[in-house]
């Protein structure tokens, strides 16, 4: 999947391009997003390993460190695909090291409410006032169809907490497919609640959402397990 991800991410520019407004938004960004999410999860199984994640770390990060330079800046969306797996690679460490059942189940709302203030006053609204380079190594650029520019922008620690959540849902036995799809779901509806109320929406709490809201009840005996 990562090199799927990596021919759409590059070829973009040489698809038929789209009328501009909600339609690119929606069809350009919605298929990053899809692509994102998918190099993200094609990491999984190397979720009980802490040598295999580490060396990928090491690698895509040198890679898209190289890529977001100065001297690569036509690269583009082409490095979303390192960025990714790079993030993979960090969200599978830490679902490794941190799996005690309080903190799987504590996670998921403390980031999301992090991530909701980050976007109404803090660093992040400052971000999205200002724009984000299509080179910068912090978040995935959504390329448009036909050169026409960008279709939005995912940041790299959403896909890190995709990939911890993720890997929980099978450490933990939790529903894995329907956490699988919670968390895409998740993903894409941060895109289409921001086209209908036209402000930025956070896409964390969503992807929390969709961790924690197929597996609630395997959540809460996860706990009581722990505590009898």
């Amino acid at each position: 999947m990562p090199l799927v991800a990596l021919a759409y991410f590059l070829g973009a520019p040489y698809l038929p391009a789209l009328q501009a407004g909600d339609t690119t938004t929606i069809v350009a960004g919605g298929v990053g997003l899809l692509m994102i999410a998918a190099a993200t999860l094609s990491l999984l199984p190397a979720r009980d390993s802490v040598a295999g994640p580490l060396l990928i770390v090491l690698g895509c990060g040198l890679i898209a460190g190289a890529l977001n330079s100065e001297g690569a800046a036509g690269v583009g969306a082409g490095a979303n695909v390192f960025e990714a797996m790079l993030a993979a690679a960090i969200g599978l460490l830490f679902a490794h090291a941190l799996r005690a059942p309080p903190i799987v189940v504590a996670v998921p709302f403390f980031v999301a409410a992090l991530d909701v203030w980050s976007v109404a006053s803090g660093p992040t609204e400052s971000l999205l006032a200002g724009g984000t380079a299509s080179a910068d190594p912090l978040s995935f650029d959504l390329p448009a169809w036909g050169d026409m520019g960008s279709a939005g922008h995912l940041g790299v620690s959403d896909a890190v907490f995709l990939a911890m959540f993720a890997a929980w849902a099978w450490h933990h036995d939790l529903r894995r497919t329907a956490t699988v799809v919670g968390l895409t779901l998740g993903v894409l509806a941060s895109l289409g609640l921001g086209l209908a109320v036209d402000e930025a929406i956070p896409a964390l709490p969503l992807i929390a959402a969709g961790f924690v809201l197929p597996n609630l009840d395997r959540l809460v005996r996860l706990l009581t397990r722990r505590a009898s």
